[in-house]
């Protein structure tokens, strides 16, 4: 347990600046959105919206969400979480176990008194420490801006939904990250690991936001993206808790799958030295 804690915190310290400084980044966009939210008449851009066809909001939801203060911000910022921050954590989960073995410095970490399941789970355990301090940074400066916006007052500050939606956020991007370490026990390499956790992350992303647009007979792929299971604008503006509910229990099974297959792939991998 002492190796485990001493791996995770030197974990963190190497990642510090990089924990603060992408919350940071990603929390001045929200609060940019909030104030260009402020300054929009909702109002007259639901009339606008409107008068288009029907069809061309089914990606994105229906006309209340484009004008509701809640709705226009998580289109902004949430449904584009796996952009912002995504990525960089799957480029990163790519390479915490594989640089390692490239680097041929692995041989040295598994020769301490410790076991596989605690080196790897320290890796995880890291990643997942990561995205809820980086996404707690984003949700406070954007709780700030909301706080301080006479738009959102009028709405009405729902902190609470806010706070249920930061752990969908962290749960659906630690599926991503989870599906990069899994691929990185099985592949040992960072390139390998990285290219298919990018394809699955678009892959998936294909298949949960435009299965609409796809003929009915193959619409069931939509249940293998935990896209489909990420629906931040629907509690946000609808207060929708069965499928939040719903959501919550998928993306929790799906992130301790991967880490349990993570965890059996690596303790049978033989390990080049």
């Amino acid at each position: 347990m002492r190796q485990f804690v001493m791996s995770l915190k030197e974990y963190l310290l190497t990642k510090k600046y990089i924990l603060l400084i992408l919350g940071g980044i990603v929390g001045l966009l929200s609060y940019f959105v909030i104030i260009l939210v402020g300054d929009m008449d909702l109002e007259a851009l639901e009339d606008f919206l409107a008068a288009f066809p029907e069809g061309m909001f089914e990606f994105f939801g229906d006309i209340e969400i484009f004008s509701n203060p809640y709705g226009y911000w998580c289109l902004e910022m949430l449904s584009f979480i796996w952009l912002y921050a995504g990525i960089y954590i799957v480029y990163m989960a790519s390479g915490l176990l594989s640089q390692e073995v490239e680097e041929k410095t692995i041989d040295l970490s598994l020769s301490k008194p410790v076991t596989r399941y605690n080196f790897l789970g320290s890796k995880i355990s890291f990643l997942y420490i990561f995205i809820v301090a980086t996404m707690g940074i984003f949700f406070l400066i954007t709780m700030g801006g909301m706080a301080f916006s006479s738009t959102f007052h009028e709405e009405g500050l729902y902190f609470d939904r806010l706070w249920l939606t930061y752990l969908s956020v962290v749960l659906f991007l630690g599926a991503l990250a989870m599906f990069a370490i899994l691929f990185s026990t099985i592949f040992l390499t960072t390139r390998k690991s990285m290219a298919l956790g990018v394809v699955v992350l678009f892959l998936m992303f294909f298949l949960g936001e435009f299965y609409i647009y796809m003929d009915e007979s193959v619409q069931g792929v939509k249940y293998i993206s935990v896209f489909y299971y990420f629906n931040p604008s629907e509690y946000l503006v609808h207060s929708d808790f069965p499928l939040y509910l719903r959501d919550i229990i998928i993306l929790g099974y799906i992130n301790a799958g991967l880490i349990v297959a993570s965890l059996l792939v690596f303790n049978k991998k033989d390990i080049p030295l």
